[in-house]
């Protein structure tokens, strides 16, 4: 019995390893949305607003530090500072789901921000920090946005036994060139998040899941086994 609950314990170990072996990912991209989609919103600016998703009706919040404006445009709704000056930071919490697969574009930078000389040239870079259900958390650090023109699109996607509960969106910094001259750093905030789109955890086991009913079904077994060798008093 012991060296059955050993290999069971093993076998589980194994798969527990690997659930954890797959690291979410975070890549530009382009293409249609993901299959929910964020349709409507509260309508009210503050530092949370609620948004739904269509077509199951998700509600997923949006938080900063600073004051946000929801807003929408071709039917899709998004985010925006309600000021010229945009916002610093903005964190995307699911209220009832989890997700697996994070699609957004980010527009910036804000209207009113740091003043760049003539003839520069700015390249940004921003941050972006999961956390997951059962805890953990993993950062992507200056990621790269280009000189920052038009929409930036990005796909997170969640490892193998990863569920994204929050995402934080921040640190905005633009690097400024010129020639020879000075290079110039600055922090800049974000002017809108845009085309939000979202896959969800399907309700398939995880694999540390399946690890724990390998433990449970192991322990069993092995006491059933245990007790049919034991000698029968007359």
């Amino acid at each position: 019995m012991r060296k059955m609950l050993v290999a069971t314990t093993a076998a589980a170990a194994l798969i527990l390893f690997a659930a954890h072996a797959s690291a979410a990912t975070l890549v530009a991209t382009t293409g249609t949305p993901l299959s929910e989609v964020l349709k409507t919103n509260s309508g009210i600016d503050g530092t949370s607003i609620t948004y739904f998703s269509d077509p199951s009706n998700y509600a997923i919040q949006y938080s900063s530090t600073d004051l946000l404006h929801p807003s929408s445009s071709g039917g899709f709704a998004f985010v925006e500072g309600a000021s010229s000056s945009g916002f610093s930071d903005l964190t995307i919490t699911p209220e009832t789901v989890t997700f697996s697969a994070f699609k957004f574009n980010l527009q910036l930078p804000a209207a009113t921000g740091p003043s760049i000389p003539n003839g520069y040239h700015t390249a940004y870079t921003f941050d972006a920090q999961l956390f997951f259900a059962g805890g953990g958390s993993q950062t992507f650090d200056n990621i790269d946005l280009g000189n920052g023109a038009g929409t930036n699109r990005f796909l997170i996607t969640a490892g193998s036994g990863q569920q994204i509960d929050k995402i934080l969106l921040s640190d905005l910094v633009g690097i400024s060139t010129r020639n020879n001259d000075p290079t110039l750093t600055n922090d800049f905030n974000f002017d809108s998040v845009r085309q939000v789109s979202f896959n969800t955890v399907s309700g398939v086991p995880e694999p540390s899941t399946w690890a724990m009913f390998i433990l449970g079904f192991g322990f069993i077994g092995g006491m059933l086994r245990m007790r049919s060798r034991r000698p029968l008093i007359a």
